[in-house]
């Protein structure tokens, strides 16, 4: 994976806070900061890998017959609705 270097401008007491998260997790700042921007880049991947293989495995249980559907009306009988 390629590394991009950037710079950017954070205030002085976000930085204590997260030096002192990054103390509490045994690791530096910067592996912090790297962990938490690529957590957060894939939690925004749209859709997520998750997602995706979610989604196949219900098209393959769709094609092969194995889903089984509850009609809306039936929903609000059992609920009351």
């Amino acid at each position: 994976m390629e590394k991009v270097r950037k710079l950017i401008d954070v205030d002085h007491d976000v930085v204590k806070i997260l030096e002192e998260e990054a103390r509490k997790q045994k690791r530096s700042l910067k592996s912090l900061l790297e962990y938490t921007i690529e957590e957060t880049a894939r939690k925004l991947e749209s859709p997520s890998a998750e997602y995706r293989t979610m989604i196949e495995d219900m098209l393959k249980k769709l094609d092969e017959g194995q889903l089984e559907f509850t009609s809306i009306d039936e929903i609000k009988s059992k609920y009351g609705l």
